[in-house]
């Protein structure tokens, strides 16, 4: 039986068969008229999604808040549907590798996602439930319900599309995540710009975001149909083992094994057996060698060996974890922010911007700079003989999202000194007054753009570093580990924000006397102290290599950053796992 060991670029590894498994759903061999029908299906399925997650993201703090709830209640808000959505990606790939397929998951998903966001625009209509502070408890069963399916579909959609085309050779892949890349990326500014337009510009909170729901519940329906619609073309794959359940069971034999060694030392009390027991302490087993045959375990050398090599990934991953506690403002802090500086444009101020629509600079600035980068920055390095490698676009991108923060936080300074000086703004948003300063919300564009170079930067490279890292057969739970410490990053911010209300964060009309500021200095702060650790380390390593060989890590780092890069919860899913899919 083939199983789907790898559920990324790699191919799906045949498990003791032929792979001549790897069939159509209608019976019929493989070919590309049918391939590139099957792709077009799942990529505009795809799109329909991202429409729908990104419109939610954007405009979920401003839905909360217009309901009655604080701004720490509603950014948390955000910051869990996030959460939820990064880790249930772990459970979406074991679900798709181990039980049901990637077909049927997907389904699944999205069939989570059409009853989600029919809650959601219910809770719109007053119909269900209502949008106040009463109900958030409730509404977070809704939260939870989009954020699993998120979660569900972002672990399956690249690699069940990338299956499609793949026996048409590399470059019918690169083609599909090239249009990967656009799509998710399309369905993100569909969203984010024509929804928000549609949920904060009518006078009526009810028919605002009555219409936006129920246009995002409509999208992930048509993105149900479509993939059904497809499935006489596709390539389906039957469902093996799971990577993921492997590295679990090795981890948790290597606990015991360790474990059990350490009782029984104990138990011994004696000084001479326990030394002639381990007679090289130099040469003894790491406590994950527990887990192999010659150690009582049950697994081969080579399998727990691949699973050590995970360490360098985490390491990694989690040195990136300031990082995403600054991309993860673009649906909370600065958005709490926006509401609070002058969003009319017109000389007359007839019309508000809706203060989501700057995240979509953000995602123009990814677009732009990603193709000049690989089209013209790096081939012009790489002539020169510059070779930028991965860790060092890593600093970059951590010092990238250091200014952002300091950006964030001097613009709030700046509205702050504004409002005390006397230069007040009422503005309302659908019947709700905010005050706000006389401070264009246009001066966020700025922070928005260092977001989005950050992740180009530090985004990109990170996922191409665990990607090109992991051992072939860990991928799988290699891009798990991703997603589930974006995860932790969101509710590291949800923490945060927690501890720092109502001191910093108040009530939206006690914003000006509280402390945002303060907030995006503290981020600031700690992106800082991580930046500076990150930098000593890699001047350590290039002083001991420069007295040793080459590692062997080198080139192939070096050869990485040359290939082309790609866009992240977002995840994310989270975008940060579709950055890699489109190199």
């Amino acid at each position: 039986m083939e199983g789907e060991r790898t559920p990324l670029l790699r191919k799906p590894s045949p498990i003791g068969s032929s792979p001549n498994l790897a069939t159509q759903s209608s019976g019929l061999q493989w070919d590309p008229v049918r391939g590139t029908k099957a792709a077009t299906c799942v990529l505009l399925a795809l799109t329909l999604e991202r429409l729908a997650y990104y419109a939610l993201l954007a405009n979920l703090l401003v839905f909360l808040s217009l309901g009655g709830n604080t701004p720490k209640e509603a950014m948390t808000a955000v910051l869990v549907v996030g959460a939820i959505a990064h880790f249930s990606a772990l459970g979406g790939g074991w679900l798709a590798d181990g039980a049901l397929g990637r077909y049927w998951t997907l389904i699944l998903g999205l069939g989570l996602y059409v009853i989600g966001f029919a809650m959601l625009t219910a809770v719109a209509g007053g119909i269900l439930w209502s949008n106040t502070h009463a109900s958030l408890p409730q509404l977070y069963i809704i939260f939870t319900c989009i954020g699993v399916a998120a979660g569900t579909v972002r672990a399956n959609f690249p690699s069940f599309g990338a299956e499609q085309v793949r026996h048409g050779g590399g470059e019918s892949v690169r083609k599909f995540f090239n249009w990967y890349y656009w799509c998710v990326n399309s369905g993100s500014l569909l969203g984010v710009g024509f929804l928000s337009l549609v949920a904060q510009e009518p006078a009526t909170v009810a028919g605002g975001f009555l219409a936006a729901w129920g246009g995002a519940g409509a999208g992930v329906t048509l993105a149900l149909v479509l993939l059904a619609v497809g499935k006489p073309y596709y390539v389906i794959y039957r469902p093996g083992s799971s990577p993921l359940l492997s590295t679990l069971r090795i981890l948790h034999q290597g606990i015991s094994g360790c474990w059990n060694l350490r009782k029984s030392n104990l138990q011994r009390r004696s000084p001479a057996l326990s030394s002639r027991s381990n007679p090289n302490p130099v040469n003894s087993p790491s406590w994950l060698d527990y887990a192999k045959m010659r150690y009582g375990g049950s697994h081969h050398d080579s399998t727990v060996e691949d699973v050590k090599k995970l360490g360098s990934v985490l390491l990694l991953l989690l040195l990136l974890l300031p990082y995403w506690l600054v991309f993860f403002q673009i649906e909370t802090g600065f958005q709490e922010q926006g509401v609070h500086l002058k969003i009319g444009l017109a000389p007359d101020n007839t019309f508000n911007i809706p203060t989501s629509w700057l995240s979509l600079f953000d995602q123009l600035f990814i677009l732009g700079l990603i193709p000049l980068l690989n089209g013209f920055v790096y081939p012009a390095l790489d002539r020169r003989g510059v070779r930028v490698t991965l860790f060092g676009r890593i600093a970059v991108g951590m010092a990238l999202s250091l200014c952002a923060a300091v950006s964030a936080g001097l613009l709030e300074t700046i509205s702050m000194q504004h409002w005390h000086d006397g230069h007040h703004v009422e503005q309302i948003i659908h019947n709700r007054k905010y005050n706000s300063s006389d401070v264009s919300v246009l001066w966020q564009v700025p922070q928005y753009c260092l977001v989005g170079m950050a992740e180009v930067f530090a985004g990109v490279a990170g996922l191409e570093y665990v990607y090109s890292t992991a051992p072939k057969p860990l991928q799988a739970v290699a891009m798990g580990l991703l997603s589930a410490v974006e995860g932790i990053g969101s509710l590291l911010g949800t923490a945060l924000i927690g501890a720092l209300s109502p001191a910093w964060i108040p009530q939206d009309r006690d914003h000006f006397q509280g402390h945002l500021d303060y907030y995006f200095f503290l981020l600031a702060g700690i992106q800082g102290v991580t930046l500076v650790g990150f930098t000593i380390s890699l001047i350590i390593k290039r002083g001991s290599n420069s007295r040793t060989a080459a590692l062997p890590d080198s080139s192939r780092i070096s050869n990485l950053s040359q290939t082309p890069n790609s866009r992240s919860s977002g995840t994310t899913v989270s975008s940060s796992t579709n950055t890699v899919l489109s190199s």
